[in-house]
């Protein structure tokens, strides 16, 4: 059986691409972006992760956007909060396109970071969580699944991470000119191709610090 309401905190629609031919279509929403963007080193990692299949990697990082992004315009005595998380996600994605808002999202993000299971959150209203991703052939998002006392909620993993790439990038244009969050993208992990003087140098190395 299939349920389209069943949390309050979470709505469902289907979304399929690729195979069905039905009149039903998914549409890429393409947000401009500055290529320039310390950010894009993010995106990018998340795109080449999910391109090598690397799937883990690519939910985890694309599940703490929020948190980098709410964090760089605190100061570094400052911690990202649940309310910090919760707000970006609701004002910078759709319950339809990233296919949850911001409180279940933010225990989506809790259950894989604490426990890499996306379940795993207390307050997670659901026995199972299920991403398709590309070798599944088609896109199934947002929708949940109820077989007898056993609920799944269904994400497709390339749309819920081009969500989250969206938001990022919608983020950074409303404040890629705040002074503090200028001073913090500094710092930014980053790839260092010839090493970060004057510690190391002529090696290439991963790093943050300005």
């Amino acid at each position: 059986m299939i349920h389209n309401s069943l949390d309050p905190k979470m709505k469902y629609s289907t979304a399929w691409t690729g195979f069905l031919t039905q009149g039903l279509c998914w549409a890429w929403i393409v947000v401009p972006y500055d290529p320039s963007s310390p950010l894009e080193r993010i995106v990018r990692d998340i795109q080449q992760a999910i391109k090598v299949k690397l799937y883990y990697p690519a939910l985890l990082v694309a599940l703490t956007i929020p948190d980098i992004c709410m964090g760089l315009t605190l100061n570094k005595s400052d911690f990202v909060k649940k309310n910090h998380y919760i707000e970006f996600i609701n004002r910078y994605t759709t319950e339809q396109s990233l296919g949850l808002d911001g409180t279940s999202c933010y225990q989506l993000r809790g259950g894989l970071v604490h426990r890499a299971d996306l379940r795993g959150h207390a307050y997670f209203d659901n026995t199972h969580v299920i991403f398709t991703v590309p070798e599944s052939r088609g896109h199934i998002h947002a929708l949940t699944l109820v077989v007898e006392d056993k609920r799944a909620a269904m994400f497709d993993l390339e749309l819920f991470c081009q969500a989250m790439i969206g938001a990022a990038r919608k983020w950074y244009e409303d404040h890629k000119n705040d002074p503090m969050v200028v001073e913090n993208l500094k710092n930014l992990i980053r790839w260092c191709p010839e090493g970060l003087p004057p510690f190391v140098g002529g090696l290439p190395v991963v790093a943050s610090g300005a």
